[in-house]
């Protein structure tokens, strides 16, 4: 099927080394090359590479082993078609598209990525050679952004048409249906319409440079309108993942390895123009917290992160959070104090300001006590109470007892309490959760059993089914995730993330105490399910099942109340756009809710 591609040109062509290494990091051992291995859960590198024979090998507890398209396969969980369009791109080397085995090769990920690239190339002509496209080109220019950054970044502009993409791509022979689940039309009994719609586009790529989605700004007439969402970017497809993917990674990564840190800030422009004043190992968040996958794949390439954006001590929101988890990975966390500006438009105020603001980079408890003084009152007591309730969990999360007891011994002096007191205040904070690691999640802070609501008692069933039947693991996707709380995300997205993942392993992926608690539900739940599973062994799938479902149910039900609100709300206002609009959405609920 596959003897008239050319396979062994592109194998030729590669260097295994170079390919392995965007992955995972490889040190020099001999004439080889060696890591921990990506497959499976182990702390002494027994993941080989050879480069004189272009293979690699697990010599640990998986075993496995082949060339590089058999590497990109597991590591990507790709078929060979989609590991040959991916590696061909990489080496060079064009496909035969009209030969009949290409064609059985092809899938229907490798068509996604044909009409994003050619997607991204319409939107590009547009830019450049339509008449508003020329205006937000001059936009982009008005920002401080160069011609060749414009072309480097392969922006481009989505023009204020109903279905001008749809159009253009139907001519390149792909459906409407094609088009839809690559995320870029939106079709309905009246008609196919352009997700996007006069808006400035930013590609977003994946780490091999492929554009797979896009970020747009509105711009023009349509900005004016009160409705429109400033941004808008490609829902989760075969080939995006908002949660998987950091802008800008796939061009940063080489200077994130030579700097040993990446710089991260929120949004397009702020990455691109960063770029442009010389800090080239910059990626973005896309205004969005960090996944634990996406530090995942930064760990491949540094253990340092400097962030550049708000980072409101006591905000408790997304951005936070995403720090709060890089804390947890391990990773060390500067923060560069922003004045009011953004990134971008501190960069179009200068270079040198630009460097300034990086050079004040401060460590994140640094900048916490920082800031958390400034905003609260250290002379009463309630302010006392909310200074420590946000440094507390950052100081316990220090792996470093020195560097721990400078922070208790700063954040006494500052607040004129004995160290002894901070010191008992600390033992009660589980880093992380603002848990007690004394105590069951589920108790108050007297010790007492608190009752759970339904949506808990599901999510705990779920974990503790996971726990007993490791396999059932597949079925959690990362919509599943979503219906979680913080507290049973972080477990699932661990558990997840460790091949034949079983509870022996909790201690290598949770904190000690988090390992206990999985260690105690694992325990609580064998000794409800051991008369079930002697009965009905199939059963546990089934529940499984059936628990994820419910808590889809119980999402939607809350996601469909709080529409409602907003809708009473809006015709109360007589808001007939906004009634429409959360009408369509309310509509869209309750069908999943059938």
């Amino acid at each position: 099927m596959y003897s008239s591609l050319p396979i062994e040109d592109i194998k030729n062509r590669l260097d295994i080394i170079r390919v392995v290494g965007e992955y995972i990091k490889l040190e020099k051992a001999g004439t080889n090359f060696r890591s921990v291995c990506p497959f499976h859960a182990e702390k002494s590198p027994s993941f080989f590479v050879s480069p004189s024979r272009q293979i690699w090998r697990c010599f640990g507890g998986c075993g496995e082993g082949g060339d590089v398209f058999k590497f990109v396969m597991r590591i990507e969980g790709i078929e060979f078609g989609d590991a040959l369009g991916l590696l061909a791109q990489k080496a060079g080397v064009e496909l035969p598209r009209r030969d009949a085995n290409f064609l059985q090769t092809q899938t229907e990920r490798q068509q996604s990525y044909e009409i994003v690239e050619l997607a991204a190339q319409f939107f590009q002509k547009q830019l450049a050679e339509s008449r508003t496209g020329q205006e937000a080109a001059a936009y982009l220019k008005k920002r401080g952004a160069a011609d060749e950054t414009i072309k480097k970044w392969r922006i481009g502009y989505a023009p204020d048409r109903s279905s001008a993409l749809a159009q253009f791509l139907r001519q390149k022979g792909y459906t409407n249906e094609h088009v839809s689940k690559a995320g870029l039309a939106i079709v309905a009994p009246s008609g196919v319409y352009d997700r996007f719609q006069s808006r400035i586009m930013f590609p977003i790529f994946d780490i091999h440079s492929q554009p797979v989605g896009f970020g747009g700004r509105i711009f023009g007439e349509k900005a004016k309108e009160a409705n429109a969402a400033k941004y808008l970017n490609t829902p989760n497809t075969l080939i995006y993942d908002k949660g998987k993917i950091l802008y800008g990674l796939d061009k940063a990564k080489v200077a994130i390895r030579q700097q040993k840190y990446c710089l991260l800030v929120e949004g397009y422009m702020d990455c691109i123009m960063a770029w442009q004043a010389g800090s080239e190992n910059v990626a973005a968040t896309s205004g969005t917290a960090l996944t634990s996958f996406q530090l995942q794949m930064l760990k491949r390439y540094c253990d340092v992160l400097h962030t550049a954006f708000d980072m409101d001590a006591a905000g408790g929101n997304a951005t936070r959070r995403g720090v709060d988890l890089a804390l947890a990975e391990g990773f060390e966390v500067k923060v560069i104090p922003m004045p009011d500006k953004d990134p971008a438009d501190t960069v179009l105020e200068g270079v040198e300001e630009w460097k300034k603001c990086l050079n004040r980079a401060c460590s994140f408890v640094e900048f916490a006590f920082q800031t958390s003084f400034q905003k609260f009152d250290r002379q009463n007591a309630e302010g006392k109470k909310r200074i420590a309730s946000i440094l507390l969990p950052l100081i316990k999360r220090l792996p470093n007892k020195i560097e721990q007891s400078h922070w208790i011994g700063l954040l006494a002096k500052e607040l004129r309490i004995p160290e002894k007191g901070v010191y008992e205040e600390l033992e009660r904070i589980e880093a992380g959760s603002g848990v007690s690691s004394r105590k069951n999640p589920a108790a108050d802070d007297k010790g007492k059993k608190v009752q759970k609501t339904r949506e808990e008692m599901l999510q705990e069933r779920v974990l503790s089914l996971a726990l007993l039947h490791p396999s059932s693991l597949q079925y959690i996707a990362q919509e599943h995730i979503s219906y979680f709380s913080i507290f049973y995300q972080e477990f699932l997205e661990g558990m997840k993330r460790v091949p034949d993942f079983h509870p022996g392993k909790a201690e290598e992926v949770f904190s000690p105490e988090k390992a206990q608690y999985l260690e105690e539900l694992e325990l609580q739940a064998q000794a409800t399910c051991q008369a079930q599973e002697e009965s009905l062994p199939g059963d546990m799938d089934r529940e499984f099942l059936m628990c994820l479902r419910e808590l889809k149910r119980l999402t939607l039900n809350k996601q469909r109340d709080a529409i409602a609100r907003e809708l009473k709300a809006a015709e109360q206002e007589a808001d007939d756009q906004k009634v429409h609009k959360l009408l369509v959405e309310l509509q869209h609920v309750s069908r999943q809710l059938i």
